[in-house]
């Protein structure tokens, strides 16, 4: 009885194996056409390369490998504000109309989205970007918190 059992048991490993085997013989197999997705067509040759319906030549000693020369990278989108403000903390620029943009950042409350433009009446004549969490003023031009010992500064962009 056991040993039937055990047999039984060899028996059907040795047909999983051979299962197995056929699978990964047939991943293995050399195709001429890989497609992915229905829109990535990639055709290999001796020389050429055909990418998306596009040739690119190469060596024989780079033979099935793409290289692509227009490369774009797109960068991290983060919240901006944009204000239109005079300098206020003292600043190195001119006492004119500046229009700056900084990341929408917090450096106290670590939160974005939170900065905008008051219209308080002591700023009324030079404009300035607030916290909503925390009140803390911040320069429109510079990006320099409005206290002169302090050091931090808003992200420009």
């Amino acid at each position: 009885m056991i040993i039937d059992n055990i047999k039984r048991l060899l028996l059907s490993i040795l047909i999983v194996l051979i299962l197995l085997s056929v699978c990964a013989a047939a991943d293995y197999a050399d195709n001429d056409t890989i497609t992915s997705n229905e829109s990535l067509n990639i055709s290999k040759d001796t020389k050429y390369i055909i990418l998306n319906n596009t040739t690119y030549y190469t060596s024989e000693k780079d033979a099935g490998i793409a290289k692509l020369h227009n490369v774009v990278t797109e960068k991290p989108k983060v919240p901006v504000i944009a204000i239109t403000s005079k300098p206020s903390c003292g600043c190195k620029y001119s006492y004119t109309w500046h229009t700056k943009k900084f990341v929408n950042y917090c450096p106290y409350c670590h939160k974005y989205n939170v900065l905008y433009n008051a219209h308080k009446w002591p700023a009324r004549h030079e404009q300035e970007l607030t916290c909503k969490r925390c009140g803390s003023d911040w320069c429109g031009c510079c990006g320099k918190e409005k206290y002169s010992w302090s050091r931090r500064y808003l992200t420009k962009i």
